[in-house]
């Protein structure tokens, strides 16, 4: 008998924690928005001064796929006492080839290139107005699904060198502002024909109309511009993410103890081993300051990185959707390839002394071996290319094909 079981790194039989995984947490993204005296005009081109004091959505998400869209989306929100302004840059390389056919109002300009705001402002995630423009202008709303009602918004675009603008303004129902506070549900999502994306702020499932999956717009209290210059590797092992921040509000001295703040990241792993939180502190002054956000994906397989902003109360002023980091589930496969292991070598245990025995003696101590080398492999797998832990992946599930084959032709030898 020459078999001999290699030193794993997991024990297959300890029960797993029940906590939610990457897939299963989610909270919405966040986003605080300044009030302004000088507000933009829509005319659809996004110039830099008049959106220069705006809240920057946080980066679009795909729909239905563990990546970052190809094709990036920025979106920008001020307000006055009229009404709310959206502005948008919808970066694309091949701007002549956009699809605008949608001429007709509440025609099918969802299906053209376009952007789509989801907005409920009762709070209640089920009813919402859904606003949608293409580049030509032409506007689409909704109730809902139930386009019969329209809303009084003003949409402006324009086809530019990078892609195509557009400039919203949303008037507030009877005049009347919504006071520091006061929060709107809200999504903001994009169609990119020829790339055939979907990306939306929030992170939604199947499709755009998951309201229990929108974010959340904070009126003037406290707000900021948060970008993500680099949100680091999104790979195995540590990670530095940098993000800018700016208060867009005034800070009197007196007050300044009400800009320090945290900056904070959060991965959600496979299973509890594999979350992380951590946080950085930060006082800011009226300029932008850079901070470096140190994080750790511990696993493979699906995993997403979070950040938000913490005022000095902690309240979040700010949050993004999930960066996902989509690593190849390797020891997910090296457990099952374990457990086939452990099973064949059961069954070759009960086997009568004989040739036949002796050859499949040498079978399992052949893919023992083999899975030994990958689970070897596989502890520098914070070194390899997503290239070579995909290789490493489709070797481990070879060996467990392999390991059910050779159990099933010995249970059929024993018949």
């Amino acid at each position: 008998m020459r078999l001999h079981w290699p030193v794993l790194t997991v024990c297959l039989l300890c029960a797993l924690p029940l906590v939610a995984s990457a897939a299963e947490f989610y909270t919405p993204p966040v986003i605080s928005v300044p009030r302004v005296e000088t507000v933009p005009t829509i005319d659809g081109q996004l110039g830099a001064e008049e959106w220069s004091g705006a809240a920057v959505f946080s980066t679009l998400v795909s729909l239905g796929r563990n990546e970052q869209p190809s094709l990036p989306t920025t979106v920008y929100a001020v307000y006055d006492a009229a009404a709310l302004y959206i502005g948008a840059q919808m970066h694309d390389p091949h701007p002549q080839q956009l699809r605008a056919e949608a001429d007709q109002r509440d025609g099918e300009v969802w299906g053209d290139d376009c952007l789509e705001l989801f907005i409920d402002t009762v709070g209640q995630r089920h009813s919402y107005a859904h606003l949608v423009v293409n580049p030509l202008g032409t506007q689409y709303d909704a109730t809902n699904e139930d386009a019969s009602e329209d809303f009084r918004w003003e949409a402006q675009t324009a086809v530019v060198d990078t892609g195509w603008t557009v400039e919203i303004a949303l008037p507030f129902a009877n005049n009347i502002s919504p006071r520091p506070g006061d929060t709107w549900i809200m999504n903001v999502a994009r169609h990119a024909v020829g790339a055939e994306e979907l990306s939306s702020w929030a992170r939604v499932k199947e499709w755009f109309h998951e309201p229990e999956n929108f974010g959340t717009l904070i009126f003037g209290v406290r707000p900021f511009r948060v970008t993500i210059d680099d949100p680091g590797a999104l790979w195995l092992g540590d990670n530095v993410a940098w993000l800018s921040v700016k208060p867009l509000t005034e800070i009197e001295e007196e007050e300044s103890q009400q800009w320090d703040i945290k900056l904070n990241v959060r991965v959600m792993g496979r299973d509890e081993a594999g979350h992380y939180f951590g946080s950085v502190k930060q006082s800011l002054g009226s300029e932008v300051t850079q901070v470096a956000v140190p994080y750790t994906v511990k696993q493979d397989g699906l995993s997403t990185v979070t950040f938000s902003l913490t005022d000095h109360e902690g309240v979040v002023r700010w949050r993004s959707g999930p960066y996902p980091v989509p690593a190849p589930p390797v020891s997910v496969a090296l457990q099952e390839g374990e457990t086939a292991l452990g099973e064949a070598l059961l069954a070759w245990a009960q086997l009568p002394a004989g040739e036949e025995k002796q050859v499949y003696d040498h079978q399992l101590n052949d893919l023992l071996a083999g899975w030994d080398y990958l689970n070897q492999r596989y502890q520098r797998r914070e070194e390899m290319t997503p290239a070579e832990l995909q290789s490493l992946l489709t070797q481990a599930k070879l060996i467990k094909h392999r390991t059910e084959l050779t159990l099933a032709e010995m249970a059929e030898s024993q018949e």
